[in-house]
């Protein structure tokens, strides 16, 4: 029993011609929500594969049940750190990824979430090039939920599939390695995001990155997205001919807290490289699930075309760039009453510059 999106209802004014609302409501009978809750827990998790493999390891071993020797253990364990720094296909094809990113997984975490998405205007061309560009990044980054699915991307998407590009360190954790390679991760260089192009496949980023997701605050009433100086992903798709979709996710910032033990530390140079502190969160209960309220809600913008240029004119990237900095505050404008925002909520756009200034300072308090 997958998910089933519920009738369209109307948008709030201005909505283009052609939108579509989808709807994901909480499942309430009793398998429906053991799966929702299951897919949830898979999705927000996986991060932790690798420490629940290692229990595994040590639950095969002598010192426990005995099912497998030391010597088979340790052999398995070799072959899979050879294989994790030999074999790397994020910087190649990646591997198949529609059976898991575009199956029903991800329709029940969007179940899980009381979940709304929108498409404003009507669906882009399928034989078009798209980068995908989604804020705010979030502690977690729950809006990803919103890149696959049934009733969502192939509602919403029909005949289109993207590539996400990630974070290069991902690839060399177990677990979270299979994890990613499994939803369609690749790379985010930039010689690796290209050649996907040129096979023709499209993009989806997260450009406001790590240094994003260090300025959530689901206590503020400022969402701040770092934006400003964030322009190699409009480069990428005018060198590309790609045109940029973004959107935003409202209530991604209250989907997670971070705890407070390690803020009061005084910065030091290792945690501003490796962001350790702000990487920490905590969800529902013991868990890493995300929290039920507020429901999550996401609206995707119409596309904005590009004109391919390779060299980039830089006036004409600046051009573009403003284009989609102002696609998504008209988002967030036009729908932060629909998804339960408070008037006086507002949008902040920063450098990256700022949002590190932001965070050390967030530490010395």
């Amino acid at each position: 029993m997958w998910p089933v999106a519920s009738a369209p209802k109307p948008l709030p004014p201005p909505a283009a011609a052609g939108s579509v609302e989808v709807r994901f409501e909480r499942q309430r009978s009793f398998p429906g929500n053991v799966l929702q809750v299951a897919c949830e827990l898979l999705f927000t998790s996986y991060f932790f594969f690798w420490p629940v493999g290692t229990l595994v390891w040590l639950a095969l071993s002598p010192w426990a049940l005995g099912w497998c020797s030391w010597a088979k253990l340790w052999s398995f364990s070799l072959l899979y750190t050879v294989q994790l720094v030999a074999h790397r296909p994020h910087l190649g094809k990646g591997w198949p990824f529609h059976w898991l990113l575009y199956g029903p997984l991800v329709d029940y975490v969007l179940s899980y979430h009381d979940a709304t998405v929108i498409r404003e205007g009507p669906a882009p061309d399928s034989k078009g090039k798209y980068l995908f560009a989604m804020y705010p990044h979030g502690v977690y980054g729950v809006c990803r939920a919103f890149s696959g699915g049934v009733g969502c991307w192939r509602t919403l998407f029909p005949g289109i599939a993207a590539r996400w590009g990630s974070f290069g360190a991902a690839f060399f954790l177990p677990g979270i390695r299979e994890m990613s390679l499994f939803c369609g991760c690749i790379d985010a260089s930039k010689p690796t995001l290209e050649r996907a192009v040129r096979r023709g496949e499209n993009i989806i980023l997260l450009p406001g990155g790590i240094d994003e997701m260090n300025l959530t605050d689901g206590e503020s009433k400022d969402t701040q997205l770092v934006m400003t100086d964030r322009k190699g992903f409009v480069k990428l798709a005018i060198e590309s001919g790609m045109d940029i979709i973004p959107g935003f996710c409202f209530g991604e910032k209250c989907g997670f807290t971070t705890p407070p033990a390690l803020h009061s530390e005084a910065p030091s140079a290792s945690k501003d490289e490796w962001h350790v502190v702000q990487t920490l969160l905590r969800g529902r209960g013991i868990t890493l699930m995300g929290f039920l309220d507020p429901p999550l809600g996401y609206v995707w913008g119409e596309s904005i075309k590009v004109t391919q240029q390779k060299p980039v004119d830089e006036t004409y990237l600046n051009e573009v760039h403003q284009e989609v900095a102002d696609a998504v505050v008209g988002i967030f404008k036009r729908h932060k009453a629909r998804f339960g925002y408070a008037e006086d909520e507002t949008l902040s756009l920063v450098s990256a510059a700022d949002a590190k200034k932001k965070v050390i300072a967030k530490k010395r308090d």
